[in-house]
């Protein structure tokens, strides 16, 4: 009896629907998003900063193959253009620039962090250059 009843059970989750994670949650893809906005951050406040191009585009299409392995589909990916999603990146951007002890308003702190970041070769100083 027992047997029966695992085997009913096990096949009722198996036919049912798998509730995926939604792209707005998921931490690889946040994350990429959260660095990209950091390094937007430092390289618009700090002129003596740019981007590596090349470097934050291969980022975006890895994390593009990502979200294509995941399954997510289109009507998923334009949530990541939602306005409150957006704000939840820009969130955890202050939050990382506060643990840091960054003052966003700081021109000579955020340049002084980014080219510390560049010269100790950190993913984020990886996608970013001295100009």
């Amino acid at each position: 009896m027992i047997r029966q009843m695992t085997y009913a059970g096990l096949m009722a989750l198996i036919a049912s629907p798998v509730m995926a994670q939604s792209i707005t949650e998921d931490a690889e893809i946040t994350s990429v998003l959260v660095d990209n906005m950091i390094v937007t951050e430092l390289t618009t406040i700090c002129p003596s900063l740019s981007a590596r191009t090349a470097r934050v585009n291969k980022q975006a299409k890895a994390m593009m193959e990502t979200i294509t392995a995941k399954g997510y589909g289109a009507e998923e990916i334009q949530t990541l253009q939602d306005p409150a999603f957006l704000a939840t990146l820009a969130a955890k951007s202050e939050s990382f620039f506060a643990a840091n002890g960054i003052e966003k308003r700081d021109t000579e702190a955020m340049c002084a962090f980014g080219k510390a970041q560049v010269a100790k070769r950190t993913p984020l100083g990886k996608l970013m250059k001295n100009r």
